[in-house]
């Protein structure tokens, strides 16, 4: 989905009958005043349930849904993705599908990484993989009835995050006002950025992140350099999407780059050592803020 199209969460859950107008602004005002993602505010105030807010997210970010306390959990399928990939990942094996190739569908948190889904797809041995959002209890409990991996055991795991380091975030091939609005959101969490020149993107070092628009990156690699440092592109959420960035070595996806709860996770993934001064909460996290529409 491209930059400015992605529809506002409000609106489709409006759609789907599970609130009205009244309850909306309701959830707003909680939003808003408890500075909490608009999707954990309607589950808060008890206006929708979670897997109604995941169900409208799922179409918000063109990712499928997939209701984990409904879907047959297959043990065979656990000899696919090793426990450790599962436990890092938060990654479960739902089911294998056969067209023209096997399709490998996995259930993860959002956003979709295309770190865990290379992971799987190395893992597996299957040429395609296809995600699914599923809410963050129910991977819990998906993950210790098929692993036995233990809450405890995922806190041991993900140890305290230490102060950043001072590199700023490379952006690349961005409007003007979309990286001032990167640049804004981002300083909010104690992130600095920089607007980087193709030279600059090029020659980056292992730990530089770029942020860049697929289409910018095609264009300067040209389907032939990789960078030293990690990427994470904007793009269409669909398979030729996560394909294009796969191609161009990129190890984070964005539907949408002015979702903040997306952009701190993708972001916290190649850097773990996230500024500790602002965190945001845990839970319903799958890029469900109302207002953050590019």
């Amino acid at each position: 989905m491209e930059l400015g199209t992605r529809r506002m969460l409000g609106e489709i859950l409006l759609e789907m009958g599970a609130l009205d107008r009244a309850q909306l602004r309701l959830g707003l005002v909680h939003h808003h005043e408890a500075r909490v993602p608009l999707g954990r505010a309607l589950v808060r105030e008890g206006i929708c349930t979670e897997a109604e807010v995941l169900q409208a997210l799922s179409t918000q970010l063109g990712v499928a849904f997939v209701d984990l306390e409904r879907e047959p959990l297959d043990r065979k399928l656990a000899r696919l993705v090793p426990r450790r990939i599962a436990r890092q990942y938060r990654v479960i094996p739902l089911r294998i599908e056969q067209k023209d190739r096997e399709i490998l569908h996995v259930a993860l948190p959002a956003p979709a990484s295309i770190e865990a889904l290379d992971a799987v797809r190395a893992v597996s041995g299957k040429p395609r993989v296809e995600p699914h959002l599923a809410a963050d209890p129910s991977l819990t409990r998906a993950l210790a009835s098929l692993y036995g991996i233990s809450d405890t055991e995922e806190e041991a795991s993900s140890p305290e995050p230490a102060p950043a380091p001072e590199a700023p975030l490379l952006l690349y091939g961005w409007p003007p006002v979309t990286s001032v609005l990167i640049t804004r959101l981002l300083a909010r969490h104690g992130y600095t950025t920089k607007v980087a020149t193709p030279l600059e993107v090029l020659h980056t070092g292992a730990s530089d992140i770029v942020l860049a628009p697929m289409q910018a990156m095609e264009g300067l690699l040209m389907g032939e350099a990789r960078l030293a440092g990690a990427l994470i592109v904007h793009g269409a959420s669909e398979d030729e999407g996560f394909e294009r960035a796969q191609k161009l070595g990129a190890r984070g996806f964005l539907a949408n780059p002015l979702d903040e709860e997306l952009l701190l996770r993708a972001i916290r993934r190649l850097r773990p050592q996230a500024p500790s001064r602002l965190r945001t909460p845990v839970g319903l996290s799958a890029g469900d803020h109302e207002g953050a529409q590019g």
